[in-house]
């Protein structure tokens, strides 16, 4: 009797198997859901929230209208619907859940394109976002963990939010405010100030015109070709940069991370005041272990300190 038991409970164990087998391979099979081919006229702004949709916007010199072109994918049809409107010169587009539940495989794009005028706002999740050519006053895009990617545009204001996604801004023009959780963040030649804050992750600025602010918990910031850092302040990883500049607002602060900078700059332009703990503090050829202060009679005075780890300034 119990060789029995054991016999249909393999039965049973195989048929489960086997039923389970079958459900994730409908599950992992994708059919278009939906497809958009609009053009709309009159727009001056775009609303989107995105979720998991990949988002490409192209401004571009002479277009008026703006097209949308969708593609939507699903394992389970019904399951989520790309929704958009146009209510007076706004356009909304909106990936919709249908159900409560949102199981299975889905992935989708939108490509848009229109004017270089144009206000766009973007809040997505795990979807990827890319933006060029666009000229307007503001840019405003958040993500969870999907990529951020810039490049040719002009916008006095630009602020980007990203969760573990990664931010790539290549050939920008404006004051980009920035704030991550974790992921790698790179800019590279940007006319204007840059601000980064980050928990985590690598980041990289390389031919920045402007003025930086950089705060980052734990991680690492290479720098190459950057006028002038004011607020460099890092809790454990390093800050290494070549061609930096320094102004009267520099201020350098490291717990057990380390600073390095070469600089362009006339060392004794300026007076320095540094504190430091057990750590270690080089400024051209002066060194200490403790505390260092010069005073070079400058109207200037770079700050900073450091727990136990390095700072250092050199040409």
């Amino acid at each position: 009797m119990k060789k029995t038991l054991n016999s249909r409970s393999s039965v049973y164990l195989g048929l489960l198997l086997s039923g389970a087998f079958l459900f994730s391979s409908c599950e992992s099979e994708l059919e278009v859901v939906q497809t958009i081919d609009e053009e709309f006229s009159g727009v001056q702004r775009i609303e989107i929230e995105s979720g998991f949709l990949e988002v490409n916007y192209e401004g571009k010199a002479g277009q008026t209208g703006v097209t949308l072109d969708g593609l939507l994918e699903s394992s389970r049809s019904g399951n989520y619907q790309i929704d958009y409107s146009l209510e007076g010169n706004t356009l909304f587009i909106e990936l919709d859940q249908q159900g409560m539940f949102g199981g299975g495989n889905h992935r989708g794009v939108l490509n848009l394109s229109g004017p270089k005028n144009m206000e766009l706002n973007v809040s997505a999740g795990s979807g990827k976002t890319q933006v060029s050519g666009i000229e307007y006053p503001n840019l405003d895009i958040t993500s969870g963990s999907g990529s951020i990617r810039l490049y040719t545009i002009k916008a006095p204001t630009i602020r980007l939010q990203a969760g573990s996604g990664a931010i790539e801004g290549y050939n920008l023009t404006g004051n980009v405010d920035l704030e991550a959780s974790s992921g790698k963040i790179i800019f590279d030649q940007l006319a204007g100030n840059l601000k980064i804050f980050s928990s985590s992750g690598n980041v990289e600025v390389k031919r920045l015109s402007g003025k930086l602010n950089c705060e980052l918990s734990a991680g690492n910031l290479e720098m190459g070709d950057v006028a002038e850092v004011e607020g460099l302040k890092i809790s454990s990883g390093n800050i290494i940069g070549a061609g930096v500049g320094l102004g009267a607002k520099t201020n350098l602060v490291s717990s057990s991370g380390k600073i390095s900078i070469q600089t362009f700059s006339n060392l004794k332009a300026f007076n320095y005041d540094f504190q430091a703990g057990s750590g270690k503090v080089t400024v051209g050829q002066s060194s200490s272990s403790g505390s260092l202060k010069i005073d070079n009679g400058a109207a200037q005075t770079i700050r900073g300190s450091v727990s136990s780890g390095i700072i250092e300034i050199k040409n």
